[in-house]
């Protein structure tokens, strides 16, 4: 398998995410990307995608969302960026997974899901943007 990379640069707009996921998955599908990884990428893709333009952008001005990912060998990477405020998700406790589902605290899920489903990430402000960086093993 050769090494293939896809770079979208999108706007901070949730009327992208349809078409970003069809690119997504089309790369993964070019890419050979067995279902398992390509599944738990595109979560982490969506999840960023919806809370960077839900939350990071509070004043309504327009942003740029930088996706880029690359197979390289066994491995998978996503590297995802935007200009919003300032927002770490890993930060974030756990969600409180006890309990019924109407005593628990709304939001957290997606992100737990991502952070137990990479095999690394990492969060980074970078020159005014959210970086976060995630590898997940083929």
């Amino acid at each position: 398998m050769t090494d293939m990379r896809l770079d979208l640069r999108l706007p901070n707009n949730l009327g992208e995410l349809d078409a970003l996921s069809t690119r997504i998955e089309g790369f993964m599908e070019d890419a050979g990307v067995p279902p398992t990884p390509a599944y738990r990428l595109q979560l982490a893709v969506d999840e960023f995608f919806n809370n960077a333009v839900d939350y990071g952008y509070p004043d309504g001005r327009a942003g740029e969302i930088v996706i880029e990912v690359s197979r390289t060998g066994d491995r998978l990477d996503l590297f995802f960026s935007d200009d919003g405020d300032p927002f770490d998700p890993f930060a974030a406790p756990p969600p409180d997974l006890d309990g019924t589902l109407e005593e628990r605290r709304i939001g957290g899920l997606g992100v737990h899901l991502v952070r137990t489903f990479a095999d690394h990430f990492a969060y980074a402000r970078e020159n005014g943007r959210n970086v976060k960086r995630l590898t997940f093993a083929l």
